[in-house]
């Protein structure tokens, strides 16, 4: 076994089988002191449906430790019910990640089930297993295998001066696990990337966004959830910040820099799910946001629990002649009546179609790590353009305007495509690890693969979603920075025309000041994707007369972001960031349209 592959220590081990009397039981168990078993991990490790297959996996957590289980069903005889169902599960330690490495036991476990179905009164096995992981005994002092982990001890740290930070050092540094090849273990839940991303395809992205946001998110679908679970880790995987943006962020009272991750849920966890209501602990705000998953679907019927919903379409739909995406859905706030409950639709922008597609196209190129489905790919959804109104929201009435008149304007040769500035930006996301790159001097139009990419599409996405985020962040820190720098101005300003006495401003000045941007407004029957801030109050709602409480941001900024200007969900989007991150009011000034300095729409 070697050491980058060797299992963690466990706290417990345990075998629960189903009774036609009694139900599941735990029918052998060993543990540390502290850990209880009893009345926990038989509803933990068996959700709800598992009788309609035959194996699975499944994570879990409890208190402060990650759960792994591995649950088979094969025929038995009539004293069985004909159906023989067990599972054999360890409780790890979570101080060594979100998972505590938990996958490493994946594949001993899964045979110790198989064996334990043909025999489950011999529990030697189980014996034997707990013998040699049980901790404090066993010690494995392997270096982490989860690419995010691992990222900071990849390059040198440099000496840098206080305040000193440039965005192209920090987008370097959060990349910095691409400098060699990396492969992940056997059963890493990273290994499911490519899949969660071609299962979502742009609604990767506002799910996203929505974890940015720290929302408590809930994955709903059926058995097995061993799928399922993967992608509770892989969306906080994505939605991570990197530790290099510390110095950019307030140094107190921040959203956790993890999502937590719950993995499988039911009903006998709506109590603790409760408790981590944000209603009930505002204050603790790493504690009120999670992303988990269930197969309870009555826990999709109970919205005050959650703020986004993303409905899993069932496994047989992968036979569909039409590709089937998931339902995500945001919570309203307050369902005071059955019409003011309706479950809002979230969707892609126009922006995020296009940038998956670039991103699409930029990992077919590599392999996976999961051999088995690396000839898999999506023949039937490669022409698709996901125009669909119930996947992405529709072009707006300002941007047809836009788009037609730029049209008109240029005889044809501009339209509503991707600019060559989009272009650029979305490739360099993909690129290898080249500092270069993001060098306030790089020259447009250079951007290229420069040797042989040895990365698999499970590094290629981490990594290229961590630059996204990134971006996002480093463009807000220079937009709060600016508004900072611009207050101390005005305030010596201020001061020193106190000394002297204010100049009276001229009719002329009056006349010819420029009037404050306006929000872009929507038509009223447009059917736009509702904002993610649906359960805070905006900057926009909440302007009053002292506008410099806010903190401006451009459809310049919003686009050197990658996200859509014209897209009020974007601008939302935006808007909340700086009131989670920064505790800042913010406010996005929508686009414009000027002929000859005249301003038509």
């Amino acid at each position: 076994m070697g050491v980058r592959t060797a299992p963690p220590g466990i706290a417990a081990l345990f075998l629960i089988h189903f009774d036609i009397k009694a139900g599941y039981t735990i029918v052998w168990k060993e543990s540390l002191p502290d850990v209880v078993l009893h009345d926990v991990v038989e509803f933990k490790s068996l959700p709800s449906g598992l009788h309609n297959v035959k194996e699975d996996l499944v994570y879990f957590v409890q208190d402060d430790y990650a759960g792994l289980s591995a649950f088979v069903n094969q025929p038995a005889d009539e004293s069985e019910r004909n159906a023989l169902m067990l599972a054999v599960g360890v409780l790890v330690p979570l101080s060594q990640g979100r998972l505590g490495k938990a996958w490493r036991h994946a594949a001993s476990l899964k045979e110790l089930a198989r064996k334990l179905a043909n025999d489950y009164g011999d529990t030697k096995p189980l014996a034997d297993y707990w013998e040699a992981f049980q901790l404090p005994n066993y010690h494995n002092e392997s270096p982490p295998d989860s690419p995010l982990a691992s990222i900071s001890g990849l390059k040198p740290k440099q000496s840098t001066p206080q305040g000193a930070f440039h965005r192209g050092r920090t987008l370097s540094d959060a990349t910095a696990l691409l400098t060699s090849k990396q492969l992940l273990a056997p059963y890493h839940p990273a290994l499911c990337l490519p899949d969660f991303k071609d299962t979502l395809g742009p609604l990767i992205f506002p799910l996203y966004r929505a974890a940015l946001l720290r929302k408590r998110i809930l994955f709903l679908g059926d058995a097995p959830v061993e799928t399922s679970c993967n992608f509770v880790y892989d969306l906080a995987l994505l939605s991570s910040l990197p530790q290099t943006l510390s110095p950019f962020l307030p140094p107190t009272d921040l959203p956790a820099f993890r999502p937590r991750a719950l993995f499988n849920v039911g009903v006998h966890d709506l109590p603790y799910l409760t408790s981590l209501s944000r209603k009930t602990s505002p204050q603790k705000k790493g504690e009120n946001c999670w992303i988990a998953c269930t197969s309870d679907r009555v826990l999709g019927l109970k919205p005050e629990l959650y703020d986004v919903l993303i409905d899993l379409p069932p496994p047989y739909s992968k036979d569909a002649p039409e590709k089937v995406y998931p339902k995500l859905m945001l919570s309203p706030l307050h369902p005071l009546t059955p019409k003011d409950s309706k479950q809002i639709r979230l969707k892609a922008t126009q922006r995020d179609v296009r940038r998956y597609l670039t991103l699409r196209e930029g990992l077919n190129v590599l392999p996976r790590d999961d051999a088995a489905n690396e000839d898999e790919e999506e023949e039937f959804d490669n022409s698709s353009t996901f125009s669909t109104n119930s996947l992405v929201e529709p072009l707006s009435w300002p941007l047809l305007a836009y788009t037609s008149f730029i049209w008109w304007a240029s005889a044809g040769e501009k339209g509503a495509g991707q600019s060559d500035e989009e272009k650029e930006q979305d490739a360099k996301l993909l690129l290898p690890d080249d500092d270069s790159i993001y060098a306030p001097g790089t020259r447009r139009g250079s951007i290229s693969y420069q040797e042989r990419d040895d990365r698999t599409q499970e590094i290629a996405l981490i990594t290229y979603f961590r630059r996204l985020t990134t971006q996002i962040f480093t463009v807000l820190f220079d937009i709060v920075s600016r508004q900072d720098e611009e207050r101390s101005e005005n305030a010596g300003e201020s001061s020193r025309l106190d000394e002297v006495g204010s100049p009276i401003p001229s009719g002329d000045e009056e006349e010819y000041r420029d009037e404050p941007e306006e929000p872009l407004i929507i038509h009223a029957n447009q059917e736009d994707s509702q904002p993610l801030l649906n359960n805070r109050t905006s900057g926009r709602d909440k302007l009053g007369d002292d506008e410099d409480e806010f903190t401006p941001i451009t459809t310049t900024d919003m686009a050197q972001m990658g996200l859509d200007p014209w897209s009020e969900a974007d601008r939302r989007f935006v808007e909340e960031l700086v009131q989670v991150w920064w505790d800042r009011k913010a406010q996005v000034q929508g686009g414009r349209i000027k002929c000859c300095g005249v301003r038509i729409l």
